[in-house]
């Protein structure tokens, strides 16, 4: 990879985080403003590569190269263009220009390949706005998907999806979804410490833990702070810091390597002179075994209801719920091979966060490529992975589609 497509990776990355400047961090979420700018803005850069570009119903976009001798069969790659709120620079966005830039790399140095390259710009897999996850990568799979669930300013989900994929409809873009891939390869920060800890350069993935999330919700009785006695009070958020405290307890129990993590938090009426009536929270929990995951939703419940009081109640429910994802083996061990053979010092290893990967894994051969982040931080504007690091994940990536696809 020469230093001019250096400058053009980098120059696409500033350019597509560019658009949330002003803000703190990246707010991609699915269906904003940003949201199609940033995939207007990755469409007209394939369509001026020459790429044959097709958009879903859910605005994900297929940026084709068609092969000389087997078109039908499809060789992709690719990750999502959407963010959590006040998120990354990297993450996501970095697979979808990275498989670009790789993509540019072997049509200026190889010609036109015998299968088909696929690019894929996923539309959402953050789960950030609506209360699900993967919705782009699940609606190319054919998996089912709520339209009907809201935002958290009311807007339902079909509504916020229909404004935005008709803004996708540009001239030289198809409207369709296409065939499933034969192969898919996402190219991928770590967004954890063990690379850079380590002093890495390359991560193959072997698998994407499997993970819960649950909204808790607890009712008690919103009162004056300062005239309800302390042993007359249902208050919401003592009680909701009292499950957060033993649910944590009961996850290190349960075993060391399952995480546990309170991301959101809305209290009402949230005055300080108030006591609290309404309290709700998320639990975000993961691990690589599957019975772990079972056992803690367990343990999530009995908690629960052994906390119930006449004057406060707790209700939970789980809205997303993906499993541990093996990937191809075959792939693996060919990007092993190539990684080696490219002088990269590399390890194998199971992904802590999920991945387009995971979904597309249930479908097609699949594998993943992580590069260093640096101190380990992800999902926050102080996420970064040196220019070093993004250049040696798309050089395996460009030879491992060569060696696919040609």
């Amino acid at each position: 990879m020469t230093t001019t497509q250096l400058n053009e990776l980098t120059h696409r990355l500033a350019t597509i985080n560019d658009l949330s400047e002003g803000e703190i961090g990246q707010n991609r979420l699915v269906y904003s403003p940003t949201w199609i700018e940033a995939q207007k803005q990755v469409i007209q850069w394939a369509l001026k590569l020459g790429l044959t570009v097709t958009v879903d119903d859910f605005g994900t976009a297929y940026m084709d190269v068609p092969g000389t001798d087997h078109p039908d069969q499809v060789i992709a790659t690719g990750s999502h263009i959407d963010t959590v709120a006040q998120g990354g620079r990297f993450d996501g966005l970095y697979g979808v220009l990275g498989g670009m830039q790789a993509i540019e790399n072997l049509l200026v140095t190889e010609g036109h390949p015998k299968e088909t390259l696929r690019l894929i710009s996923f539309s959402e897999e953050e789960g950030s706005r609506f209360p699900d996850t993967f919705t782009g990568s699940k609606h190319y799979t054919g998996a089912k998907i709520n339209l009907a669930m809201t935002d958290p300013d009311g807007i339902h989900f079909d509504d916020a999806r229909q404004t935005a994929v008709a803004q996708l409809n540009l001239p030289g873009v198809k409207h369709d979804l296409p065939d499933l891939p034969d192969t898919f390869t996402e190219l991928h920060i770590e967004q954890g410490p063990r690379l850079i800890d380590h002093q890495l350069q390359i991560g193959l993935v072997t698998a994407i833990v499997g993970q819960r999330r649950f909204t808790i919700t607890v009712k008690g009785i919103a009162n004056h702070a300062g005239t309800t006695p302390m042993d007359e009070r249902a208050d919401a958020l003592e009680m909701a810091v009292t499950l957060i405290s033993q649910l944590r307890d009961q996850a290190h129990q349960l075993d060391s390597g399952l995480t546990f993590t309170v991301g959101e938090m809305h209290i009402s009426p949230n005055t300080s002179n108030v006591i609290p009536g309404l309290v709700t929270f998320t639990i975000d929990t993961r691990s690589n075994d599957e019975q772990i995951l079972d056992n803690f939703e367990q343990i999530i419940h009995q908690v629960v209801a052994q906390h119930q009081e006449p004057k406060i109640t707790s209700t939970v429910n789980r809205w997303a719920k993906s499993d541990v994802t093996h990937l191809d083996d075959q792939l693996l061990a060919a990007n092993q091979k190539t990684a080696d053979k490219l002088g990269f010092s590399s390890t194998q290893l199971a992904s802590g966060a999920g991945h387009d990967s995971q979904i597309m894994a249930k479908v097609t051969r699949t594998t993943m490529i992580f590069v260093p982040s640096i101190d380990g931080i992800s999902h926050a504007p102080e996420e970064n992975t040196g220019q070093v690091d993004l250049l040696h994940g798309v050089e395996l990536l460009t030879e491992s589609l060569h060696q696919q696809a040609y």
